[in-house]
């Protein structure tokens, strides 16, 4: 096989969206309307939104060999360039722009890259950055205070060239010198259970986890967390869940979780809703149930070319979720209207984005 990699695997991803070839190791670093100015003085915006990669994984599940690898390399590559990140980018960061979160929550804000012989640098996509820099241009002003690894893979293609794509969650918060928020304690951990599956170049383990801060925002705190669940099996996905809420949520701050869950919580049906249950159970609630039921707040999932001209998004799995007396003064789904697609007729995003404003528990907390 050409250009030697020095450790293979095959790759899934979010609801079977990715396979690629060649894990490498990742480390953390840092890195409408608006809502009504009544909601601005008592509560919190957030939004939390799944990038989506760009491509499914169909073509390299399908292959038997070598060479068919190396075809299904190149279709992921020039699928996602098919997808026009940065057109989507700038769609997504006006959605966002116009509800002016203080927190965004980010899944799949994925980079690809590519080169030859050791890792790929040079950059062709980096969703995460596009986001940034459309957000400053409309001026909106974020820093990403919390960058979760997960898939980091490289692997030959059939173009003559290595295709590296770099997965990633995020946290970003509201760059203003005026704004009240103030933030501290970031924790990153990945989970202990995760997806490991067998495959013709080896085992492969899909790395997932979630990033936490913690919040002050006018003399009241909370903490603040995102993940993204496993999409493949749903008993790793309740584990995960279970995980989460030993670490992240164990604390006594009250708590917000925004992310991409992958649990349908719309139906009971799911396999994986057991997960979706013990999170209630523990003292959650959905800010969507909350403020908008019985309306099922479907958040996915639209074509893989995000080309369907009429939307296909048919379960709940981007939540809000909170404990410790937030109340939900307001919550909508952006980027799920025909309107919203990009001037290619592409959807922002395979996914709605969620975004909400909580009323901030009653009780004060000091300054320490």
């Amino acid at each position: 096989m050409p250009n030697s990699i020095h450790r293979t695997t095959i790759a899934s991803g979010h609801l079977g969206k990715m396979i690629a070839i060649a894990f490498l190791s990742v480390a953390a670093f840092f890195a409408g309307p608006p809502p009504a100015k009544a909601d601005d003085d008592g509560g919190i915006r957030l939004v939390t939104q799944n990038m989506y990669v760009g491509s499914s994984n169909a073509a390299l599940a399908a292959a038997q060999t070598p060479q068919q690898l190396l075809a299904a390399v190149a279709t992921i590559y020039n699928n996602i360039l098919a997808s026009k990140p940065a057109e989507r980018a700038a769609a997504m960061a006006r959605e966002i722009a116009r509800h002016r979160p203080d927190l965004v929550a980010l899944q799949e804000a994925a980079m690809l890259r590519t080169g030859n012989g050791g890792p790929a640098t040079t950059v062709r996509s980096d969703l995460l950055q596009l986001l940034l820099d459309e957000l400053a241009g409309l001026g909106h002003r974020y820093r990403a205070v919390a960058i979760v690894p997960g898939l980091d893979a490289q692997a030959p293609s059939a173009l003559g060239f290595d295709v590296r794509i770099t997965n990633q969650d995020a946290i970003l918060v509201r760059a203003d010198p005026s704004d009240e928020l103030q933030v501290s304690n970031l924790q990153i951990e990945q989970f202990g259970i995760k997806l490991s599956v067998p495959t013709l170049l080896g085992p492969f383990s899909d790395l997932r986890g979630w990033a936490a801060i913690d919040v002050k925002l006018r003399g009241q705190r909370f903490r603040f967390v995102t993940t993204h669940l496993d999409s493949s099996v749903p008993a790793i996905r309740v584990a995960q869940a279970k995980e989460l809420l030993v670490t992240a949520a164990n604390t006594s701050l009250p708590v917000i979780m925004a992310g991409d869950f992958n649990i349908a919580a719309d139906t009971g049906f799911d396999p994986s809703f057991p997960a979706y249950q013990a999170i209630i159970n523990a003292g959650f609630t959905e800010a969507w149930q909350s403020k908008r039921a019985p309306d099922p707040g479907f958040t996915c999932c639209q074509a893989e070319n995000v080309l369907n001209p009429t939307s296909l998004l048919n379960h709940r799995i981007d939540l809000v979720l909170f404990r410790g007396g937030f109340g939900v003064a307001d919550i909508s789904l952006i980027g799920n209207q025909p309107a919203d697609r990009t001037a290619s007729g592409l959807w922002p995003s395979d996914h709605a984005g969620v975004a909400a404003t909580l009323r901030l528990p009653s009780r004060r907390v000091d300054n320490r």
